[in-house]
């Protein structure tokens, strides 16, 4: 056993811990070699630390990207629920449907928490451009950004404050859909009517009462979320999302 190794040994048995750290080791190589041996043994512990950080950087990217498969999985696609009118300078106005960011939120939390995953923004503004980034990360320490721009000042018939608000609202929502992948979304720009929908049968119907009532689902809450005043009045387009999000609530609730 060379000098080293067994003073290594001894610092687990003494301190009472399972691994002597980088820093320990650095300073058993000056004590015990010095000089040039010591050049090198420093050398040789910086490769395998950089070494151990490459195999660590891996593993958590792996376990990043199985948490989100299972987030894109889970997550239903939000639907457009509120409708902003936008009044110009010019005296004209139009208008648009999207889905708030507080709405988004609310779906997309309760299953990134369950997956060890948080996001936040930060945000700086160049000029009348509001940069804002969206930063996902999960619970092993693994990041990824997505970066958004939107001009502040627009043509809106709004105060200065008011139009950074909607701004860093815009960015902050749009990133979000972008760092989680949310291509189900409809795009925030879609101001056209939306065309009649055939509503879900009788038994589709009793099949979202009976999950609805298995899970225990806030009713109130759920018609919200599918944006319709009834069970009834859910569209055949949104019925396995509606099915995926009680069946979500059945997974967290067994968890």
């Amino acid at each position: 056993m060379n000098p080293i190794e067994g003073s290594a040994r001894a610092i687990i048995v003494s301190e009472n811990v399972q691994t002597p750290s980088v820093a320990q080791l650095l300073q058993l190589a000056v004590q015990q070699l010095g000089g040039e041996g010591a050049a090198s043994a420093v050398e040789a512990l910086e490769k395998l630390v950089a070494l151990h950080e490459r195999v660590e950087a891996n593993r958590a990217a792996g376990e990043f990207a199985k948490a989100m498969a299972e987030f894109q999985q889970r997550c239903p696609s939000i639907p457009k629920t509120s409708t902003a009118k936008i009044a110009t300078a010019g005296g004209s106005s139009y208008s648009y449907k999207y889905a708030e960011l507080d709405q988004i939120a609310s779906v997309v939390g309760p299953i990134l928490s369950d997956l060890g995953v948080s996001y936040s923004w930060d945000s700086d503004v160049v000029g009348d451009v509001l940069k804002c980034s969206c930063t996902i990360r999960h619970s092993n320490g693994h990041t990824v950004t997505s970066t958004f721009s939107c001009p502040t000042d627009t043509k809106a018939a709004m105060s200065g404050a008011q139009k950074f608000g909607a701004a860093l609202t815009y960015a902050r929502r749009q990133s979000l859909i972008q760092v989680l992948g949310l291509t189900t979304c409809d795009p925030d720009d879609d101001g056209a009517t939306q065309a009649s929908v055939t509503k879900i049968d009788r038994n589709q119907a009793a099949n979202i009462e009976s999950l609805m009532s298995e899970v225990g689902a806030d009713r109130a809450k759920f018609l919200h979320y599918m944006g319709v005043a009834s069970i009834e009045d859910i569209p055949v387009s949104g019925f396995q999302k509606a099915v995926n999000s009680l069946q979500a609530k059945a997974r967290k609730g067994a968890a």
